[in-house]
Order: structure tokens, then C-alpha cells, then sequence
């Protein structure tokens, strides 16, 4: 018999996609009717499943919350491309580099932010983790501004580069521009990294040349 181990099984991928159709409806019930009015057995509608399967896989709202707070913390493409940033040397296509990486988090997670903070509004709880959260946030965003140093314009310090970096990229931004303003993704990320360059690159700053 091939040694099949590690390898899931079909089981395995049922409890998965159950446990994604659960998220997701979820997710589109919390953005709609907001946190609080949502209740389980309503997901467990919107999911097409048992009640009890919903208590099973997460537990309680609580649980789906968390996960859907994970997959926003956690996602590989959008931080491996910020770590190819931090590590660029080249201050433009560094900002390129965390442009395409702030698209990619927001493109899939800008709506659960908010209904984060919708939660945290009305749980103590909540609110604490949110804050945990942009407090990685910004140590990240400080991370990559001390890289940019030595390269900003002359004017321009550290500290001030990462609340520029900061104010640009937070998620309702993202949303303005994409959900009020109806730009594509793309045109995010192309105004954001040309945003991010005039603001505090030396060779973008001042009058242009004749």
C-alpha cells in the first residue's frame, strides 16, 4: 500500500470546507446586520448547516471572530511581501514592494476590520484584541520606516514617515477608495505606492524639474 500519511483525508477536506462555508457565512451576516444581531442559528442558515455544527467547529461567535481576525493576521502572500520590502534596499521599489503587499491585506480583509471594530464597540473583550492588532500594526509600519532611512527627503524623520505610512494605508481608506469611489484594486495599489513615494522620497519632493 502507498504510505499515504499526512496526506488528509476525505473527512479531513469535508471538515474544511464545512468550516470555510461556516466563516464565510459568517463574514457576510456580520458585515450586513452587524455583530450583535447576527446569531448563530442565523449562520447556521446562511452556511446551510446544523446549528450544532456551527457550535462544533468554532464554539460560539467569539470562535468565528477569532478565526476570521487569523485570516487577516495571516496571510502569506501579503506578508511575504512585506518582508521582501523590509529587505529591498532600493527605497521606491521598497514602497512598491508594501503597496502591493497593503492591496493584497485589504483586497481580502479590509471588511473585517470593520466588523471588528463593530464588535469591540459593544465588547470589552474585542476591543482589547483590536488594539493588540494595530499595535502590530504600527510596529510593522516602524519597522519599515527606519528602513527607509537615509533615503527620505531632508525634512522628513522617522517618526514622520511612519505616521504618513500610517495614515495612507489604514483600512478605511481602502474602502473609501474602493467601495465608495469604486476603484479596482489596482488603481489602490498604484495610487497608494506613488502616494507613498511623493510623500516622503527627496528625489520626488519640491519642483519639478524644468
Amino acid at each position: 500500500m502507498a504510505d499515504v500519511k499526512g496526506r488528509p483525508t476525505l473527512r479531513d477536506e469535508r471538515a474544511q470546507v464545512t468550516r470555510r462555508r461556516i466563516a464565510e457565512a459568517a463574514r457576510t451576516l456580520f458585515s450586513s446586520r452587524g455583530y450583535g444581531a447576527t446569531t448563530l442559528q442565523a449562520v447556521a442558515d446562511e452556511a446551510g448547516v446544523a446549528v450544532q455544527t456551527v457550535y462544533a467547529v468554532y464554539g460560539s461567535k467569539a470562535g468565528i471572530l477569532h478565526a476570521l481576525r487569523d485570516s487577516v493576521l495571516h496571510q502569506p502572500e501579503a506578508d511575504a511581501l512585506f518582508e521582501q520590502a523590509l529587505r529591498e534596499g532600493e527605497a521606491e521599489a521598497k514602497l512598491k514592494l508594501f503597496a502591493h503587499s497593503i492591496r493584497r491585506r485589504w483586497e481580502f480583509g479590509h471588511d473585517v476590520v470593520e466588523i471588528l471594530r463593530d464588535a469591540g464597540a459593544a465588547d470589552a473583550a474585542v476591543r482589547a484584541e483590536v488594539e493588540q492588532v494595530l499595535e502590530r500594526r504600527r510596529a510593522g509600519i516602524d519597522r519599515l520606516a527606519q528602513t527607509l532611512e537615509g533615503q527620505l527627503a531632508p525634512e522628513i524623520d522617522v517618526a514622520y514617515a511612519s505616521a504618513v505610512i500610517d495614515a495612507l494605508t489604514l483600512p478605511e481608506v481602502y474602502t473609501e477608495l474602493t467601495d465608495v469611489a469604486h476603484w479596482d484594486a489596482d488603481d489602490f495599489e498604484v495610487w497608494l505606492a506613488r502616494s507613498l513615494r511623493n510623500q516622503l522620497l527627496a528625489s520626488t519632493r519640491g519642483p519639478s524639474p524644468a
